[in-house]
């Protein structure tokens, strides 16, 4: 079975991969400034009535607050360029073939590079709105739910049997426990 999807970006969907990108990405920041947070929030309650304990207790806050502060900005600059530049934000057409992924770039028609192999796709994430596929770990292409309809569930199961890996995201164990129990896995 193939597939084809459009993608066109924005400045929402930029925003979208950038947190993507660092859930998948930077585990040991995220698991690091949690615990830095929580013994901060600690610290600081416990010394509220100090000057000092409002501040580190407003600071871990902030640190649980901030997560994706760093991935924002990366996106956010990215966005201002492309519209600075006076250009479109970028399309591309995906075409998933039998042992690799096309991108073709829109609206031009034209191959982006050769056709990235499924046993070359680095990690696969997936949130309410995407799909995505990394190639490595600074850059991936995102794949709407929207345009797939009713084919989303053939398609994850295509793509988790064609490179090997299951979907990472913010889906709720019990979803993907549901999602394993439906495809007999």
């Amino acid at each position: 079975m193939e597939y084809q999807v459009e993608m066109r970006h924005t400045e929402k969907s930029f925003e979208a991969l950038a947190h993507m990108q660092y859930d998948l990405f930077c585990v040991g920041n995220r698991v690091a400034r949690s615990l830095l947070s929580l013994g901060l929030v600690v610290l600081g309650v416990v010394n509220f009535s100090q000057w000092w304990g409002v501040l580190v207790t407003a600071y871990g806050c902030y640190l649980v607050t901030s997560t994706y502060s760093a991935a924002n900005h990366t996106a956010h600059k990215l966005t201002k360029q492309i519209r600075e530049g006076g250009l479109d934000f970028p399309a591309s057409r995906y075409i998933f073939k039998k042992k690799a992924m096309v991108i073709v770039s829109l609206p031009e028609e034209t191959p982006l590079g050769k056709p990235l192999t499924y046993t070359d796709v680095f990690r696969l994430g997936e949130d309410r709105e995407y799909f995505y596929v990394f190639r490595d770990r600074y850059g991936g292409y995102m794949i709407p739910k929207a345009a797939l309809e009713e084919r989303e569930d053939a398609f994850r199961i295509f793509l988790e049997e064609k490179t090997g890996q299951t979907f990472q995201g913010r889906a709720a164990p019990v979803v993907r426990l549901l999602r394993r129990l439906r495809r007999g896995r």
